[in-house]
């Protein structure tokens, strides 16, 4: 511990001007003063020199800090850190703005992403039962052919069922492809709220 000599001024690298009051000290790295009556402590690597004055006369009205408010506010800060034994603190960070608090969602907003994927679920559900059930009745139609084929029919007496057949293979490239799109749709859907941040579980 460095006592240093009475009635001072602190110029710190900043340019400000600090009367001290009293003794100012030097410890662990920072010093520690009297002025306007409070108690200070700050880093000594921000003191640019410290001028000698004469002694002031005790009768003379207390000089007070010549300081901006935002760096005594930065000042307390430093010596609320120092009383609580967290030793020098480290260079003042650039000022940062701190960001908005993120608001909770609306109920409705949750409820509406919500909507939307069932939306989606249930059209890609259909286009596959669609497919499913083009696919059943082919099977069923070739099952009834082949059955006329056991019993002795030839094809001019099931032309029914022979159309119905070709018929039903035809639609059944067209439904595969609307089950493409549904799923192409819902993917699509998804990236959407990913790049707007809705909960995974909005979508289930």
């Amino acid at each position: 511990m460095n006592a240093l000599v009475l009635a001072v001024t602190l110029i710190l690298n900043s340019g400000d001007r600090i009367a001290v009051e009293g003794t100012l000290r030097e410890e662990n790295g920072a010093m520690i003063f009297r002025s306007g009556g409070q108690l200070y402590s700050i880093p000594a690597a921000e003191v640019l020199r410290v001028e000698e004055n004469e002694e002031q006369p005790k009768e003379q009205p207390k000089r007070r800090l010549r300081v901006s408010e935002e760096r005594l506010k930065e000042l307390i800060a430093e010596l609320e850190k120092n009383r609580a034994g967290t030793g020098t603190p480290p260079p003042p960070a650039p000022t940062l703005k701190p960001l908005p608090k993120e608001q909770p969602p609306a109920p409705q907003e949750e409820a509406l992403w919500r909507s939307r994927a069932r939306a989606h679920e249930e059209q890609i559900r259909r286009a596959q039962e669609e497919v499913a059930l083009l696919e059943a009745r082919v099977e069923e139609l070739q099952a009834e052919i082949s059955s006329l084929f056991a019993l002795g029919y030839t094809p001019r007496d099931f032309t029914y069922q022979t159309t119905q057949l070709a018929r039903t293979r035809e639609r059944i490239p067209h439904a595969k492809l609307e089950v493409t799109r549904a799923q192409r749709a819902w993917d699509q859907f998804r990236e959407e709220a990913r790049k707007a941040g809705v909960m995974p579980g909005w979508l289930r």
